[in-house]
C-alpha cells in the first residue's frame, strides 16, 4: 500500500516543523501575544456593550467571553499554514522540486501542516493559563461533551486544512494570494463567530452564516464545548462539519487536477 510506504517520508516532513517553530520562536511568541491582546480587547468591548446587564439575548457575559476566548485560540492553533507554504514554493520555483519527489505533493503538504500545528502546541500550553484566568474558561460539563468536542475539533481542523489547501493551490494561477488571505481571515473570523458569536447574529445574517463552511471551524465545536447544543443537535452539528470536510476535500482534488495543467515555475 502506497500510504504505508510513504509514511516514513511524511513523518520526517512533519518532524521538521516543530524545529522550525523553535527556530522562529520569537515570531510565534509575538503571534501569541497578538492573539492574547485581541482576546483582551474583545473582553473589554463586550463588557462595555453589556454595561452591567446580566445577559443579552439570553447569553450571559461570562459565557460570551469564554466562547470568544476559545474561538480565537482555536482558530490560531488550526491556522492553515500550507496556503503560505504553497504560495512561497510556487513563487520561488521550489514547487518543481516538490513535484519531483517520490511522495505525492498533497501528502507532503498535509504532513507539513500537521507538523506546523504540533510545533505550535507548546506555545498554546504557555498561553492557556492566562486564557483561563482572563477568559472565564471552564472544562466541558461531562466526559461525553468533551469527547464530542474533540471529534468536532478534528472535523474543524480538516475543514480549515482543506480551505488552506484550496487557497494555496490558487497560487498556481495568481502567484500572489496575500490579498485573498487577508480578506479570508476577516470573513472567516466573522462568520466563524470569533468576533461576534453567531448566537447574537440577526436572523438574516445567521441564515447566511449557517449556509457557509466557516461556522464549522469555531461556532459548532465551541457550542458543543459550552453545552449550547447537545444530543441530537450536537450530532447534527458534527454531520454539517463532516459534509463540509468532504465537500472541500472534493473541491481541493478538483482544483489540484486543474493546477497540474497550469504549472509555471518563476525564479527557479
Amino acid at each position: 500500500m502506497r500510504l504505508r510506504r510513504d509514511l516514513p517520508a511524511y513523518w520526517r516532513l512533519a518532524l521538521m516543523w516543530p524545529q522550525i517553530a523553535y527556530a522562529y520562536r520569537f515570531n510565534i511568541l509575538f503571534w501569541v501575544l497578538t492573539t492574547v491582546v485581541k482576546i483582551y480587547l474583545l473582553r473589554a468591548v463586550w463588557t462595555a456593550v453589556y454595561a452591567g446587564r446580566g445577559s443579552v439575548a439570553g447569553v450571559e457575559l461570562d459565557a460570551l467571553i469564554a466562547y470568544l476566548t476559545l474561538a480565537n485560540l482555536q482558530l490560531w492553533i488550526t491556522y492553515p499554514i500550507l496556503a503560505e507554504m504553497l504560495q512561497g514554493r510556487i513563487r520561488e520555483g521550489g514547487i518543481a522540486i516538490d513535484l519531483a519527489r517520490p511522495v505525492p505533493l498533497l501528502g507532503q503538504l498535509l504532513a507539513q501542516q500537521l507538523g506546523a500545528t504540533a510545533g505550535l502546541l507548546p506555545f498554546l500550553v504557555l498561553v492557556l493559563p492566562l486564557a483561563y484566568l482572563s477568559g472565564n474558561l471552564a472544562p466541558p460539563a461531562s466526559p461525553g461533551t468533551a469527547l464530542l468536542y474533540l471529534v468536532s475539533f478534528g472535523l474543524a481542523y480538516l475543514v480549515m486544512t482543506m480551505i488552506g489547501l484550496i487557497f494555496g493551490l490558487l497560487a498556481f494561477w495568481l502567484m500572489e494570494t496575500w490579498a485573498l488571505a487577508i480578506i479570508y481571515q476577516f470573513v472567516n473570523q466573522f462568520f466563524a463567530g470569533a468576533l461576534v458569536p453567531l448566537w447574537l447574529f440577526p436572523p438574516g445574517l445567521r441564515l447566511i452564516a449557517e449556509l457557509l463552511p466557516f461556522q464549522t471551524q469555531a461556532h459548532i465545536p465551541l457550542s458543543i464545548y459550552m453545552g449550547q447544543i447537545a444530543g441530537a443537535d450536537a450530532l447534527r452539528g458534527l454531520a454539517i462539519q463532516a459534509f463540509w470536510a468532504l465537500a472541500l476535500f472534493g473541491l481541493a482534488q478538483l482544483v489540484w487536477s486543474r493546477a497540474m495543467h497550469k504549472v509555471v515555475i518563476q525564479g527557479g
